[in-house]
């Protein structure tokens, strides 16, 4: 009878080592392909807008990760078409290119040219990805005596700054939404939707606010981060209310709210859109459907221009006014940090990438 030896690798010991080292290599792919996983889910960055400097705030670990110096004093920003740049506007007439992977300032722009200072209140980038759009005053001199140029809703190129074709809109527009299909409403006394489709700009509606007794500041306000939409605050001798302008259709929505007004300067919704925080002197929680005021606290650093959210909701940023960034649980309203900035700020944004 023949008696047959198991090879030396089939041994139960060394099977049960192979087996063992098997199970830790897929583990090891595991607990790898989840880390990597997790490390490719979307990030929040915060943009605080300051005088002569941008700096960016992690928002995993709130923490300050660069400072961007830059010529003049932020006002506006809007992303480009491929959200890899973000074009910042300074001193009303600079417009700075911000390459978003390194956190350097890639090119810059003066409006300013041919004896004109030109200040512009409202920016938007066109869906070109070439060319913005600018809510601009001007003023030059002849004979030494001055100049008022006529306002003017203008396309400029992003390359050199050249005005390439330009509408003339009453005093007082502000600010400018960008809307799907070539549309522009300029936001002013009145809000006036341009159609930049032709071959030049022109105003083809008016939606009255002034003859309503609407009062509205919209500086801030968060198109990108309230899901495509501009949510501005507005005042009328009796109440505040929501001034909301879609940006895919275009459609205009004015939502009154009960009882005593909150104050504010900007509204940032919840990700589920049912939740609404307004910050002044306060941050004061909106219920979206009832159209009323919930809660509102005391800011504990003060007056402030912005607010922003978290991409999950958790978390608010309040900021801008003064030189401090504090963030806020978003259920209870408690200070979790804050954060001590290089400069005062104008405003504070979200990308999330």
């Amino acid at each position: 009878m023949r008696c047959t030896r198991f090879p030396a690798a089939a041994t139960p010991a060394r099977l049960l080592r192979a087996t063992r080292q098997a199970l830790l290599a897929v583990l090891a792919f595991v607990v790898g392909g989840l880390t990597c996983a997790a490390s490719a889910q979307p990030r929040d960055y915060f943009y605080f807008l300051g005088y002569g400097m941008v700096q960016v705030v992690d928002g995993q670990t709130d923490t300050i990760i660069a400072d961007i110096p830059m010529q003049g004093f932020v006002r506006e920003v809007d992303l480009s078409p491929d959200r890899r740049h973000l074009y910042v506007a300074t001193s009303r007439h600079i417009i700075h290119k911000l390459d978003l992977d390194s956190h350097r300032i890639v090119s810059t722009i003066d409006l300013n040219r041919d004896g004109w200072e030109y200040f512009m209140y409202g920016f938007a980038v066109d869906p070109d990805g070439k060319t913005a759009w600018g809510a601009l005053m001007s003023r030059s001199a002849k004979d030494g005596e001055p100049v008022i140029g006529k306002p003017v809703v203008a396309q400029f190129d992003l390359a050199d700054g050249r005005i390439l074709r330009s509408v003339e809109v009453p005093w007082g527009v502000g600010h400018l939404v960008r809307v799907k299909g070539g549309q522009l409403w300029a936001v002013g006394q009145d809000l006036f939707k341009i159609d930049t489709n032709g071959e030049q700009p022109r105003i083809v509606q008016t939606h009255p606010m002034f003859d309503k007794g609407m009062n509205i500041l919209p500086f801030w306000e968060y198109p990108w981060e309230n899901g495509d939409e501009m949510v501005a605050a507005y005042y009328t001798a009796t109440a505040m209310g929501l001034l909301r302008i879609d940006q895919t259709s275009g459609e205009v929505r004015e939502q009154v709210f009960k009882g005593d007004p909150a104050m504010a300067y900007s509204v940032i919704l919840s990700p589920d859109r049912k939740t609404g925080y307004a910050v002044m002197d306060e941050i004061s929680v909106l219920d979206m459907d009832k159209r009323v005021v919930t809660k509102s606290v005391p800011l504990v650093e003060g007056t402030s221009y912005g607010v922003n959210i978290s991409s999950d909701g958790s978390k608010l940023y309040v900021g801008a006014g003064g030189s401090t960034l504090t963030v806020y649980d978003a259920k209870s309203l408690r200070p979790l940090k804050v954060l001590h900035m290089a400069t005062d700020g104008m405003d504070v944004r979200r990308i999330t990438r």
